[in-house]
């Protein structure tokens, strides 16, 4: 990200869905808001943050780990602290960040007080720190506060008398963050890269699409200089034949959800553009992975995309959904891709293939050769999850 790339940065996720003490604040969303936001804020191509998740610990824990982080950090560095979770006010109107151990009767020194973070912040020598808060009355994190760190910049969900939706895939506002993060979607002004302000837009334009009663706030103090979270990172080329399009689609929303930017043709060769559409994709490409099935094999299309493929040195990656013996393969792809060793994504074993497909790609060096500026994803929008108040 420009002359900061070299410099470390640093995440803390705390989320917490689950209260030993208060069985009535259970909520499903957290738990997956901590495993989409990681896999986001750790993609070693965009976002490329050091990142520690902690999933339903007690406040003497997410109180070290927030002081650990800030301590750590030196003054060129870039802090992210984010909390999932339920939030709760007292009636002095300060806002409290519900941790595992919670006593309702005790908000006050059972609950992570907003305080406590903003102090730790002060503190630090860092002066590149972002809060980001998912929560009900996430907007009320600043009242009373005692003094802001320089350098900060804070995103909150909503405002400080408003609720937030939860939903089982993972609250709204952290849906919209990964939304605006995985592939840079949220790169308004085409420059390769996410900034804050331009992921606060997204995360509001998001809410508003999808009939969210929330309206998420931003605060800024005294930030230097701007502070990108994202960049628009390589895409995956799915090479397939229109015969396997549902697998396809699976193995599409198996790389998104690992933190990789799938790029799919879903047009077809019969369009006049297609050639023009693949070998945009194939130039940007850090790999192609072949979903390797008869069909495929057959398909003149496939063939040139990987014919093309070799000739940029994009790294070539054939996944197959059965295990087949090598001497049925036709002549063509032994004499050209015999020696690429092929991945199984069995039925049985699905998630795990796909783990290790997805370790396999991370390893990959695009060729020094290819052009920084990805091509656009092709990939449709599906309608958002049920959701319930967080």
């Amino acid at each position: 990200m420009g002359a900061g790339a070299a410099r470390r940065r640093l995440a803390l996720l705390i989320c917490n869905g689950h209260y030993t003490r208060v069985p009535e604040f259970q909520l499903a969303g957290p738990a997956e808001d901590a495993r989409r936001f990681a896999a986001v804020l750790s993609n070693p191509e965009s976002c490329r943050f050091d990142v520690r998740v902690l999933v339903d610990r007690g406040l003497l824990e997410v109180r070290r780990e927030i002081a650990r982080i800030c301590r750590e950090a030196d003054a060129e560095d870039t802090i992210l602290i984010y909390y999932s979770g339920n939030g709760l006010r007292d009636e002095f109107g300060n806002l409290y960040l519900a941790v595992v151990d919670v006593d309702q009767d005790f908000i006050d020194a059972t609950a992570l007080d907003t305080e406590f973070i903003t102090l730790q912040l002060r503190r630090s020598r860092c002066r590149r720190s972002v809060l980001l808060i998912d929560c009900c009355y996430a907007g009320a994190f600043f009242n009373n506060n005692r003094g802001i760190p320089d350098g900060l910049y804070a995103i909150t969900s909503c405002g400080a008398e408003q609720s937030c939706p939860d939903t089982p895939e993972g609250g709204a506002f952290t849906l919209a963050l990964c939304a605006g993060l995985r592939g840079a979607a949220a790169d308004r002004d085409g420059d390769g890269r996410v900034s804050i302000d331009e992921l606060h837009d997204f995360v509001r334009s998001y809410a508003a699409a999808h009939g969210h009663e929330m309206t998420p706030q931003k605060w800024v103090w005294n930030v230097p200089a701007p502070i990108y979270l994202a960049d628009v990172p390589r895409p995956v080329f799915i090479s397939y034949a229109r015969e396997d399009t549902a697998a396809a689609d699976r193995l599409v929303a198996g790389l998104e959800e690992r933190g990789f930017t799938p790029w799919i043709d879903r047009e077809g060769i019969l369009s006049g553009s297609w050639k023009e559409r693949v070998t945009q994709g194939l130039n940007h490409a850090r790999a192609v992975v072949l979903l390797l099935t008869p069909d495929a094999l057959g398909s003149e299309a496939v063939r040139k995309e990987l014919s093309f493929a070799a000739s940029k040195k994009v790294p070539i990656l054939p996944v197959e959904l059965k295990a087949r013996p090598a001497r049925t393969l036709p002549d063509w792809f032994i004499l050209d891709y015999s020696e690429l060793h092929r991945h199984l994504l069995d039925e049985a074993t699905y998630g795990a293939d796909l783990d290790r497909l997805a370790v396999a790609i991370g390893r990959l060096k695009p060729a020094e050769d290819q052009p920084q500026r990805p091509a656009p994803r092709r990939k449709p929008a599906g309608p958002p999850p049920p959701t319930t108040v967080r």
